[in-house]
């Protein structure tokens, strides 16, 4: 019996539901065929693989979520899947974290390179560098771009652009459609308009497949071509659709060599078809790429597995691929294909050999048209910018020395050659310019420099031992510039002629001891500028102006202090005057003083030979608290918080707002969805249309159809003339957020679904179609995932449609280090409200806070904050006794969670029973002290109004 001991888990993550799930599912099945294919031959070692699989659903938040738990809980030994960059960035994180590999087996845009990444998959050099010619050559030189909105898409078009244009060819039309959309006919029409000569498709999954139908349907007569297209989505179409399309991509499944038969066959035999796309085809590659690198290592550790991958090669069905030892890519062949009447590529080009991954293309597309320098003048600027002080630290600890000098950075670019005035050695020193990358210079393969570089040690190579034979009367010496902390920041190397030295250790010992020398040097100004900017940014969050004062003088101020200077300089003058007369006499540590109307009081602290003064102007302009801004207007960077759960939030409303697919905020009530739905609109190309909101539980059932989509005249008695618009046409070019969608009615839900498809309203008892263009953001405190599966109450195919951009928000209690920051934020709200003066809280008034439950979440702390701002009155401090009397007495406990553990079953419904015969007590206790206002107990619950309602459902209680 094969235990776990005998067990390799590998975890396999794909889409298969979702709006990617068409091609994600191939890519799936192909990982566990090579997984079959590899157990049937013995597996590794005797050791069974065992696929661990994880639907994500095309949502990179769930992506985050399954990648940890296939990590912790499952403890596979490496990752293998993912299809769109949106998921794999969300992850790097995560493999970062626990120090896990992905195997990432889909083409996309480049410009990234991780240590625990392998990317088993063409980059963009591969794909359209011999593409582009070749259609401009066959096909015709204007192109329309059109592609799904997220990241791949993009930056592809970036780059074709710059191929066309190089090529003199042109871009006429460029749009981008919503991830699943699948209505087409504006982009057609716009199509028809421009008539290019090839329409260039970078659309994903189902809406790739609606797109030639309609295009193939509308009957414009030009040929597609595409380098995300492929099988896959070219058997889910009839033949005449794509007869005639084309694209590029390493495999075709219709390849004529051995290896690639014999996969398609097994693959056929499997799930019959032989319908095999490059994705596909990757994903299988990937499994055995991980499995020739275990085959190869002792132990199951990431260090060890990166190790054997690099440089490690096979024979796959496209044929010979090699994993580069820098980048993690791979070397592939291009090919070329068209589409026959058989929904098979016929193969027209395919390069002779491999393709060097150059998964930072475009970079190199923005630089120089010498091929040699590829950081080009910007970049090159800017490094040596980045390594200026380091640069001028190294030259004059070695202007002395007569020997030559090149700094390469930890990439490998030449930033800098200095020869001071002595004679070039023979190797075309004058050919290495800085902003050359040090590969391009195969006469330095076997220097002490290139060694250094490659090893990351200090390496030497003494004048016969260089395997030129211009360099054997000279000695070459690499010194790495590495950081204390072991950081590596690139490579200082010399040149020296042999008769120049007659102890090489010695020298090569120094230089390196000089080097060593340059860099505590320049680490220490460092330091003293980060210690100085640290001060500077410390001091600037004080309320009062700080002066740092040594043997009489000021040695440093803070912002506020400065701009006190600036306005009032007698009156600060006059003030250190004061201060420096007292010196050495004993000084006190608060004193008050006047100028004109202005109070101020001054505390000294002394820290010999330091005097800390810190002035604080009473009732002055400068000390008044700011307006916090608009809600309307607000963006991520105003959401208030520093916990990490919540921060990851903010990064992902940043990432929403840059794409127009639908969101869907989830978290409990008073979390802050409706403010985060605002900073998303305020953010996105949307900003300047309407952000309209509506709260799906707090409309009455019979009115909600016509709050959302009108109704015409006539349509109600009493209609006004001409009807009435609903909140979608409202929104048209905006965002509109539906709040609490959980409670939507079922049946307004699929009148909702064919809104989202068709884009377009039909007003309630009207005819005409309305066209809309609006982006739903929506939000719930519901597991909507049960009540499509055990309530019935949510349609799937909506949740769906939603469930684009997923955003969970996490509830006080699990961020209360966030606390501090919300007080003040509503302190100095109400501040800015009122015109009173600001408060602060006690640290036990803090300490309750800090012990609460926070049920309420946010609007909770807000309705508590705001309540003992008002309390207090004059008081300068907000104090125990100002706090609700429940927040720390409470009267009941509401929806607390209780440890069952050690309990009986019936010990359990006892419990239960009693909690809920506590919070039916509370609340109706509270109802009582309001005389029945619902506003006025829900506050002082800590909850909202729907919430009470729903309470007051699920107790019986009758009001």
């Amino acid at each position: 019996m094969m235990t776990k001991e005998h067990e390799i888990k590998i975890g396999i993550l794909f889409s298969l539901t979702g709006t990617t799930g068409i091609t994600e599912r191939g890519q799936y099945q192909a990982c566990l065929l090579a997984i079959k294919q590899i157990n049937e031959k013995g597996g590794i070692d005797g050791r069974r693989l065992l696929s661990v699989v994880e639907d994500i659903a095309s949502d990179p938040y769930l992506t985050a979520q399954k990648a940890e738990k296939l990590i912790l809980a499952d403890k596979v030994v490496a990752l293998v899947g993912l299809y769109t960059s949106a998921c794999r960035k969300m992850i790097i994180s995560t493999l970062e974290k626990y120090d896990t590999l992905l195997f990432y087996p889909t083409q996309y845009e480049g410009e990234e390179q991780h240590r625990n990444i392998f990317y088993c998959c063409p980059v963009p050099n591969q794909q359209l560098l011999h593409f582009i010619p070749w259609i401009i050559e066959n096909l015709g030189k204007s192109f329309y771009l059109i592609g799904s909105d997220y990241i791949y898409p993009r930056q592809t078009n970036q780059l074709i652009r710059f191929l066309v244009e190089s090529h003199q060819g042109s871009i006429v039309g460029e749009n981008y459609s919503s991830l699943g959309n699948q209505k087409f006919y504006q982009y057609l029409k716009d199509i028809e308009r421009v008539n290019p000569d090839v329409i260039f498709s970078t659309l994903v999954g189902d809406s790739a497949v609606s797109f030639y139908k309609q295009f193939h349907q509308y009957g414009i007569n030009k040929p597609i071509a595409s380098s995300i297209t492929a099988e896959t989505e070219i058997s889910t179409l009839r033949n005449f659709y794509t007869k005639g399309y084309y694209s590029s991509f390493p495999y075709f499944s219709t390849i004529q060599s051995r290896v690639n038969q014999s996969f398609v066959n097994q693959y056929q035999q499997t799930y019959g078809t032989d319908r095999i796309s490059s994705a596909m085809e990757n994903a299988y590659n990937s499994i055995y790429l991980l499995t020739h690198a275990l085959e190869r290592v002792k132990k199951l550790d990431t260090d060890s597995l990166r190790k054997a991958l690099s440089g490690l090669s096979f024979e796959a069905p496209k044929g010979k691929i090699v994993v580069d030892t820098e980048t993690q890519h791979l070397h592939l062949h291009s090919r070329i294909g068209k589409v026959n009447e058989n929904g098979q590529f016929d193969i027209l080009w395919e390069s002779g050999t491999t393709i060097a991954p150059s998964p930072f293309f475009k970079k190199l597309l923005d630089s120089d048209k010498d091929k040699q320098n590829v950081l080009g003048t910007g970049k090159l600027e800017e490094k040596l910018a980045q390594y200026e002080v380091l640069l001028d630290e190294i030259k004059r600890s070695v202007h002395f020395l007569p020997y030559l000098s090149v700094f390469i950075d930890m990439d490998g670019n030449v930033l800098d050659t200095y020869n001071h005035g002595i004679e070039l050695p023979p190797i075309t020193w004058t050919q290495i310019q800085p902003g050359s990358h040090i590969k391009a210079y195969s006469n330095l393969d076997e220097t002490g420099l290139k060694l250094a570089w490659e090893r990351k040690v200090l390496s030497s190579v003494q004048d016969t031992m260089h395997t030129i034979s211009q360099l054997q009367t000279w000695h070459s010496i690499g010194i790495p510039i590495s950081s204390r902390s072991g950081t590596f920041n690139g490579v200082i190397g010399f040149f020296i002629q042999s008769d120049e030295i007659s102890t090489f250790s010695f020298i090569t010992n120094s230089l390196a001891r000089i080097v060593e020398y340059a860099v505590d040097t320049v680490e220490q100004k460092h330091q003293q500028v980060s210690l100085h900017t640290i001060l500077q940014d410390v001091s600037a969050m004080m309320s009062d102006c700080l002066y740092v004062i040594k043997d009489k003088r000021i040695v440093f101020t803070n912002v506020r202090g400065q701009q006190l200077f600036k306005q009032k300089k007698d009156f600060v003058e006059n003030i250190m005057e004061d201060i420096f007369n007292r010196f050495p006499q004993e000084i006190p540590s608060v004193l008050r003083k006047k100028a004109n109307h202005d109070l101020v009081e001054i505390k000294i602290v002394t820290s010999e030979p330091y005097y800390y003064v810190f002035i604080k102007e009473i009732g002055s302009s400068l000390n008044k608290s700011q307006p916090v801004k608009d809600k309307r207007k607000i963006v991520t960077k105003d959401l208030v918080g520093s916990n990490e759960n919540f921060l990851k939030a903010v990064s992902l409303a940043k990432s929403a707002a840059q794409t127009t697919a639908n969101v869907l905020l989830l978290g409990e009530s008073g979390t802050g969805k409706e403010l985060f739905a605002r900073a998303i609109h305020n953010e996105s190309n949307r900003c300047d249309k309407p952000f309209v909101a509506i709260n799906c539980a707090a409309i009455p059932k019979d009115l909600i159809n016509a709050e959302l989509f009108g109704y015409a005249e006539g349509a109600f008695t009493g209609a006004r003339r001409g009807g009435n618009q609903g909140k979608f046409e409202a929104a048209n070019g905006g965002t509109l957020f539906l709040d609490e969608i959980g409670d939507m009615p079922l049946e307004l839900q699929a009148s909702l679904l064919r809104v989202l498809q068709e884009k377009e309203v039909t007003r309630i008892g009207g005819h005409t179609p309305i066209p809309i263009d609006v982006r739903i953001i929506a939000a719930t405190n519901k597991n909507l995932n049960q009540e499509i599966a055990f309530k019935g109450s949510f349609r799937s195919d909506l949740y769906f449609r939603l469930n684009v951009f997923t955003i969970e928000l996490v509830p006080l209690r699990e961020r209360l280090d966030d606390i501090s920051a919300l007080v003040e934020y509503f302190i100095d709200d109400l501040v800015a409200t009122t015109g009173r003066p600001k408060k602060e809280l006690s640290r036990e008034a803090f300490d309750i806070l800090i012990k609460h439950n926070w049920y309420g979440n946010i609007r909770e702390l807000s309705n508590v904050i705001e309540r003992a701002f008002y309390i207090s009155d004059n008081s300068a401090v907000i104090t125990k006794e100002h706090l609700p009397r429940y927040i720390f007495q409470p009267l009941g406990v509401m929806d607390m969670e209780l440890d069952f553990s050690n309990h009986s079953i019936n010990n359990v419904q006892d419990i239960k029973q009693q909690n809920h015969d506590l919070n039916k007590k509370l609340i109706i206790k509270v109802l009582l002290k309001t005389n029945g206002n619902i506003s006025k107990t829900a506050k002082y619950l800590g909850i909202s109004r729907p919430t009470l309602y729903r309470k007051l459902k699920e107790y019986e209680i009758e009001l």
